[in-house]
């Protein structure tokens, strides 16, 4: 399974790592620090088979609203899965990600052992979903 993780925060990005690292799936996780880095990462040739995007909102350059935008207007990534894993939350931020065609919303848990159950079940899903032929 292939993951993309948009996420700035060093120590998020260490946490997922960690926990995705520690379960029995197989996972590939592609890091960029924003969501300027994650369209860009769709231009190269290594992007082909991501399962699925794991996207922070809050972040610089360019943060997952505007991330979620400019996937959802290219053809090819309409359809990507992407679930949004962040603070916020808001409930405006859960309905405007959901008009931007979302899979998820999490918000992260300051339980760490809530944070990964949450994590790890829906890394379980989208790998439960691949291997039925569901997207």
């Amino acid at each position: 399974m292939k993951v993309l993780v948009v996420e700035d925060d060093k120590i998020a990005q260490l946490g997922i790592k960690k926990i995705l690292s520690s379960g029995d799936l197989s996972v590939e996780l592609v890091l960029a620090e924003n969501g300027k880095e994650g369209v860009d990462y769709f231009d190269k040739a290594e992007a082909a088979g991501t399962d699925f995007v794991l996207l922070d909102l809050n972040m610089p350059v360019m943060n997952g609203f505007e991330f979620l935008e400019t996937i959802r207007n290219n053809e090819k990534l309409k359809d990507l899965p992407v679930v949004v894993h962040t603070t916020s939350d808001n409930i405006e931020d859960l309905n405007k990600c959901r008009a931007l065609g979302i899979s998820g919303y999490f918000v992260k848990h300051i339980d760490y052992t809530v944070y990964k159950s949450n994590l790890q079940n829906i890394v379980n899903y989208w790998a439960e979903s691949k291997q039925k032929g569901v997207r």
